[in-house]
């Protein structure tokens, strides 16, 4: 793990992996801020960008199973009133579609209307309406269901309609459906910390810790796309629930989010591999992290940066560390 965080000069680099019915191990090696002499340890937090999507994709299992939405249930039917001048091409699309990146959305919103969302929000509900109201009137990049486009707009429409549905926040949601029955206390979202390495690992760009004129994340309402943070044994315990099947879920409900539901090898916040390895990775620029499980093998990884200079070298982590268990 040293080598390779020397290797990218990263400032911190750590890996966690576990087999089933065998420990969970974990590896940590450099600072918390680039030059702060302030250690990384066991129980730090990192952000895990898009990593929260296959999180958002797990609630909405959770709800599916409570009768509160069905998988089939469309943009139309919980956010016409919301997105009125929605193009056509979206009012049959549903959560299949959106989790599995087949909507024909684009990817995002343009930047400069992105921005508008602030850090913080007042009324992140109404947040995620407005970003659907813009999303939905862009043009779509290909039809539904035959179209791949990686998009996160699709993941926070799905996120309001949920919230439409449910009336509340998917942050608060999610705690309850998902973090809290699997005892994720660290869970939270947005950057980890404050800032200041004596309490957390803080962001990087380009080696910088903290580098001025840049935000620290990406806005409030993306949340449900990519702005989740927690510390690695906590990621482990989500790893291993879609590892094990767990009690989180009936069965029915893990085959759907591990099965690409129009061809391809995206399911529902996961890339499936050949080999039956379902994985996925993010960043926000100034954090990257990458996790994988094998419910054949019986083993689950993940490993984190803070800075996103690691895109190679985070990866090779975590499949040493898959190794290494």
């Amino acid at each position: 793990l040293e080598a390779w965080r020397k290797a990218a000069e990263l400032p911190a680099l750590a890996a966690i992996a576990s087999r089933r019915g065998g420990a969970t191990q974990q590896w940590q090696t450099g600072e918390r801020a680039a030059g702060s002499g302030i250690l990384v340890e066991p129980g730090d937090l990192w952000h895990l960008g898009s990593n929260t999507k296959p999180m958002t994709a797990t609630l909405a299992a959770r709800l599916v199973e409570q009768g509160k939405i069905g998988w089939d249930d469309t943009v139309a039917q919980h956010l016409g009133a919301v997105a009125p001048q929605m193009r056509e091409a979206y009012r049959d699309v549903t959560f299949r579609h959106l989790f599995s990146h087949r909507s024909g959305l684009p990817a995002n919103i343009s930047p400069a209307d992105l921005m508008k969302f602030g850090q913080v929000s007042a009324d992140i509900m109404a947040d995620r309406r407005a970003y659907a109201a813009q999303a939905l009137v862009q043009e779509p990049i290909g039809p539904k269901a035959t179209t791949f486009e990686y998009s996160n707009s699709g993941y926070i429409i799905a996120a309001a309609m949920i919230e439409a549905k449910l009336g509340q926040p998917w942050e608060v949601l999610i705690r309850a459906q998902v973090f809290d029955p699997l005892k994720m206390a660290s869970a939270g979202f947005g950057p980890p910390g404050d800032g200041d390495p004596k309490r957390q690992p803080v962001r990087h760009l380009n080696r910088v810790p903290n580098a001025p004129n840049t935000v620290p994340d990406n806005p409030a309402v993306l949340g449900p796309a990519g702005r989740v943070h927690m510390s690695l044994p906590d990621l482990a315990l989500f790893l291993d629930a879609h590892r094990d099947r767990a009690a989180l879920l009936k069965a029915e409900s893990w085959r759907v989010l591990h099965t690409p539901p129009f061809g391809g090898d995206y399911a529902f916040g996961w890339i499936v591999r050949p080999d039956g390895t379902l994985w996925h990775n993010g960043s926000n620029t100034q954090w990257y992290a990458a996790m994988q499980f094998n419910s054949a093998r019986g083993v689950s990884a993940a490993a984190a940066s803070n800075d996103a200079l690691g895109q190679a070298m985070v990866p090779a982590a975590m499949h040493s560390a898959a190794e290494a268990v």
